[in-house]
């Protein structure tokens, strides 16, 4: 099905009808460029000419709508390139920023390439930045703390980015909390190889910090690619209340996702594969209140903190910075498969960390053992760890406890992950306990009432989510240019509360056809009015909308 990359990122615009009086700036210098933000007003697009912009700093304010968000983009897809010390800072509402590139920089002091503010009390709410690259944007001193992009404000949007190459201190990607939740989705976005730092500092993704983790976030991060992210020990470094880290896959990373601070977390649906290459972890939990549920991880061989699943020791009446102990974690229905440590308990304890896990719960787990390694590697004390419904080949399993089934696992490889096949004992085996209320498994197939140990539920039904690729994430240039889309005829395309709503400008006999990302057709309809409104809440979270007319086709990628 040749849908899927012929879908463009560049959707917002196609989705929400231009203003018939918009404005559209077209700007080659600087002062061109602060004349046309000093003008703008909802619905209106300031585009930068297609040359090298080199050391411009850039203020992009404004005040748009939801329905006519002011846009700044490029006006030839690939060719608006910044470089040197340029960066833009973004503040106001409903904003959309896209299309640049940013490459070869040579930064000269601290800061953001891409911030979202312009000043300390002027943050951006309900803004957008996508189809975006930031590579190899580095100062020459290594020591100079830069981020690629830091989100201030509410409701921000990142999505379809690429970032890599970054080789200085400081965090590739970073969240800063005040008292009020953020709300930020970061979803689609390519975090390419970012080289090992030697120190703390090099994450690629920070939400929040230890002065501010008790304090919700509630971010999502979903279907992001991280490849080659070897920055430091902590891929994704949590250090706030309530996010959501969700259908990511992790390439060959030399660390972990990490729930270094902060509480009540959720990971679940996340793809890691170390193939046997570097020091690859899994998913490290420090605090009160995760949920880690229906991950794939496989041939990682890290261990102590960066064993496939860690849940580390923490320190008595903690300070912020320090170890929270691990209470009340969930860890259930993941697969394991061919990882040198799969579960470490206790780990990094010493005279400070000296506070085991405790009220923890690791249930209806699979775990492919590799030859010759303990299931479990006990660091402090295993006692405050609940275990029932694991199944492992392994030979031994490192704790004594009734909760360990040790079995034959049949297993076939199906793509790139190892399912269980019907003959393996794990389906239909699970166990009742703290995950009783999951109904879909890692592809988000539905789980039966009789539900399988291990992230996938034995099914026929079609699959909706899948590892992330290059191919599914990262920005696209090669699409039509922002000037040419404007000029298109506009459909008014959106999803609501589970209706799929299409606008036209008159009426005329159309075709509209759902499909699945896989290509299966969902539904078709012969459309002759002006307006199309069809109940989508069955379908999967992933829509290809097909318009066809006299003439012409026109597809475009949602998400519900």
């Amino acid at each position: 099905m040749k849908l899927v990359r012929y879908i463009l990122i560049i959707l917002i615009m196609l989705q929400v009808a231009i203003p018939a009086n918009a404005e559209v700036y077209r700007v080659s210098t600087k002062n061109q460029f602060d004349d046309a933000v000093a003008s703008v007003l909802p619905g209106d697009t300031v585009l930068l000419a297609a040359q090298q912009w080199d050391d411009v700093e850039l203020e992009f304010k404004g005040e748009g709508s939801e329905n006519a968000p002011i846009v700044f983009g490029a006006e030839t897809l690939g060719q608006t390139i910044f470089t040197g010390n340029s960066r833009i800072e973004i503040s106001g509402n409903w904003l959309e920023v896209r299309d640049f590139i940013f490459r070869d920089g040579d930064i000269t002091e601290s800061g953001s390439i891409i911030a979202f503010r312009t000043a300390s009390s002027s943050l951006a709410h309900n803004c957008r930045l996508t189809n975006v690259t930031v590579e190899n944007y580095n100062p020459a001193n290594g020591s100079i703390d830069t981020k690629y992009v830091s989100l201030y404000g509410t409701h921000n949007r990142v999505d379809h980015c690429s970032f890599s190459g970054k080789t200085s201190s400081g965090a590739t990607f970073v969240v800063w909390l005040d008292e009020t939740p953020d709300y930020h989705l970061i979803d689609h976005n390519y975090f390419g190889p970012r080289q090992d730092l030697g120190e703390n500092g090099g994450e690629t993704i920070r939400i929040g910090t230890s002065d501010w983790e008790r304090y919700n976030s509630n971010c999502v991060v979903e279907y992001n690619l991280f490849d080659e992210c070897d920055g430091e020990i902590e891929i994704i470094s949590n250090k706030s209340v309530g996010n959501h880290y969700r259908y990511n896959s992790f390439d060959n990373c030399e660390g972990t996702l990490t729930l270094r601070h902060g509480s009540d977390c959720w990971v679940y649906g996340n793809y890691f594969f170390g193939n046997d290459e570097k020091n690859c972890g899994g998913i490290r939990l420090i605090g009160p209140g995760h949920r880690v549920y229906n991950n794939y991880l496989e041939n990682l061989e890290g261990t102590s903190y960066r064993a496939a699943i860690c849940l580390a020791n923490g320190v008595p009446n903690s300070p912020a910075n320090r170890y929270r102990q691990v209470e009340d974690a969930c860890v259930g229905f993941n697969t394991i498969v061919n990882c040198k440590e799969p579960f470490a308990i206790g780990a990094g304890v010493d005279e400070e960390k000296s506070l085991a896990p405790i009220t923890s719960f690791i249930e209806n787990n699979l775990i492919v053992s590799k030859e010759g390694r303990d299931l479990v590697k006990v660091y402090s004390s295993a006692s405050g760890v609940n275990w029932k419904g694991i199944y492992s080949d392994a030979e031994a399993i490192g704790i004594s406890d009734d909760g360990f089934v040790q079995t034959e696992l049949p297993m076939v490889l199906d793509g790139k992950m190892y399912r269980p096949t019907s003959e393996n004992p794990v389906i239909g085996a699970a166990v009742s306990g703290v995950f009783d209320t999951i109904s879909v498994d890692i592809d988000g197939q539905l789980r039966s009432e009789t539900k399988d140990a291990g992230c996938d539920q034995l099914s026929d039904e079609e699959k909706i989510t899948f590892p992330v690729t290059k191919s599914d994430v990262g920005a696209n240039y090669d699409i039509p240019t922002f000037s040419q889309i404007i000029k298109k005829p506009n459909y008014n395309i959106s999803v609501t509360k589970g209706s799929l709503n299409v606008n036209f400008r008159n009426e005329g006999k159309r075709i509209i056809s759902l499909y699945s990302v896989s290509g299966k057709l969902l539904s078709t309809s012969q459309v002759y009015a002006q307006t199309f409104n069809q109940m989508v809440s069955q379908f999967p979270h992933f829509l290809i909308v097909e318009i066809r007319e006299a003439g012409s086709k026109y597809a475009v990628k949602l998400i519900q």
